[in-house]
């Protein structure tokens, strides 16, 4: 059997699958021989990775997917059988789970939707007796007769500590390339975000929407880790803090790392609303110098939208913890939905200045809407969803406010003129890489520089917009602005991109992401 992840379309460098881990861990414990062919650490083309699958002579053939790399995934397929292989092809991941459809019509013989631990294996048993039949393994998407999609009740969820540890064939590419080795401790999400993806794909599966791992088997593995190399961990867990964790779990979690004599050094993801003082200052004696935070707005009408659990006050208070115990964060950002503001905006710029120190992925940011979530099921219903015309499973829709709509095409204009030199800036510490703290702190003055230049901009056209008027002539305006501020700026973002460059070959990195297919 092949386990294999074509590359996505994404400005991000690549990192582990620790899925692919997982599976192949569960198949080998049943006694299958499991071969994992990772496309994107590799960086393999469509048809290099045909190749090497092919070359494998493989009965079963899974592909991790998104929605974003769908089309590599079927070139490869079709790939794979016209060098004279027909072996069983499965689909999963979030792509798969969310368009099941499109993926079984695209070639694909089931697709799994949810987690696949319990579902590979069933077909993995499928395929070696007949029994139990396709259609009746739990989590399983087939077509049936008349090209319609059958799809199977899931199966009830696997406790974490009943999983064997993922599989790490890919440890020594991950290494080479100085990204962090990921680690899950947790599953899911206990928030409800009228954007998010998570809960909905937990939702397929039923039960608990968040389920964790116990301390002793986290920090088993990190050791085990630790001792094949590996020193920074991205600890990928959608929401690292939820009950029963609390202060005193995170208390737990650095007194068993501080028992082992281990010292990682950790990123994770947290709500803004489980940030208090005692588990900032546990989770960083346990080894975490990094977080990503999802802060989505500043201003509390946008706040409530959302769904977020956190208003402004907890952000805040959220950010300014972090910057006391000296933490990186990303500060993830949703500046613009359907029902965006000016006085929004003008809450957002404030305090984007303020926490100009946070990492950011660039001043133009919006909703996505993705199928699954509440905030898609919203635009359907009142007729705003305008389709996914390039296919990456995010849909379009129209901004209510004519103002508001001058601002988002400044801004959006402003970044995809900067977009390749920001992506590669900021990469180092929103990825992160392993990076010792004097390179950390070196990009992270990268990105602070752009993020300042992003809010000057930002701060010029809502002077503009603010000012009123007839919306023509504020459009003239704005775009006349735009223009000047991008000749007037080029200079300096040419020397920008030579500093980059430079802050890369003194750490000895290499960028290779795709330009951003979201800025369109």
């Amino acid at each position: 059997m092949v386990l294999s992840t074509p590359a996505p379309v994404t400005h991000r460098t690549a990192e582990e699958n620790l899925g692919l881990g997982y599976l192949a861990a569960v198949l080998r414990a049943d006694g299958w021989r499991v071969v994992i062919v990772d496309g994107w650490l590799e960086g393999l083309t469509a048809a290099q990775l045909a190749e090497r699958i092919a070359g494998h002579a493989p009965g079963l053939v899974g592909f991790a997917c998104y929605r974003s790399n769908i089309a590599r995934a079927i070139e490869t397929l079709n790939l794979v059988r016209l060098a004279g292989a027909r072996p069983f092809t499965l689909a999963g991941g979030y792509g798969p789970t969310f368009h099941a459809h499109e993926f079984l019509q695209a070639g694909f013989d089931a697709v799994v939707r949810g987690e696949g631990e319990q579902a590979i294996l069933a077909v993995a048993r499928h395929l070696a007796s007949g029994t139990p039949a396709l259609t009746e393994i739990p989590g399983l998407s087939t077509l049936t007769a008349d090209g319609l999609a059958h799809h199977a009740p899931p199966p009830a969820k696997v406790p974490m500590d009943d999983l064997p540890d993922p599989a790490r064939d890919t440890l020594a590419l991950t290494l080479r390339r100085r990204s962090l080795v990921h680690v899950q401790t947790a599953r899911g999400c206990q928030a409800s975000c009228t954007f998010c993806s998570i809960v909905a794909f937990e939702r397929v599966g039923g039960g608990a929407t968040w389920r964790q791992r116990g301390i002793p088997r986290i920090v088993d593995e990190l050791e085990c880790l630790m001792g094949q190399g590996a020193t920074h961990f991205k600890i990928i867990d959608d929401s690292l803090v939820e009950p029963p964790r609390d202060e005193q779990w995170c208390a737990d979690l650095a007194d068993e790392v501080s028992r082992r004599g281990i010292r990682p050094r950790l990123r994770g993801s947290i709500r803004a609303d489980r940030v208090t003082e005692p588990v900032v200052a546990e989770l960083s004696r346990a080894g975490f110098f990094s977080f990503s935070c999802g802060i989505e707005n500043f201003a509390e009408s946008a706040l409530r939208r959302m769904a977020k659990r956190a208003d402004v006050a907890q952000n805040c208070r959220a950010l300014d913890l972090f910057q006391q115990y000296g933490i990186y964060v990303q500060a993830g950002h949703i500046l613009f939905d359907d029902r965006t503001t000016l006085s929004e905006l003008a809450e957002n710029l404030a305090l984007m200045g303020h926490y100009r120190w946070t990492v950011s992925k660039g001043i133009f940011t919006e909703m996505y809407a993705a199928n699954g979530t509440n905030f898609t099921r919203r635009l359907s219903r009142t007729g705003q969803l305008l389709g996914d015309p390039q296919g990456l499973g995010n849909n379009k829709y129209p901004l209510t406010d004519p103002a508001v709509e001058l601002v988002y095409q400044a801004l959006k204009t402003w970044h995809k003129a900067h977009t390749v030199v920001y992506d590669e800036a900021i990469d180092p510490v929103s990825a992160p890489k392993a990076l010792d703290p004097e390179s950390l702190r070196e990009f992270h003055g990268l990105g602070m520089a752009l993020r300042s230049a992003d809010l000057d901009f930002f701060a010029l056209v809502m002077s503009v917009v603010s000012a009123g008027g007839p919306i023509e002539r504020l459009r003239q305006e704005v775009a006349e602005l735009t223009d000047a501020e991008l000749s007037r700026t080029a200079r300096w973002y040419d020397d920008f991109r030579l500093s980059v460059s430079r802050a890369y070959a003194t750490a000895g990195l290499v960028y290779d992401g795709e330009p951003n297919p979201f800025i369109c």
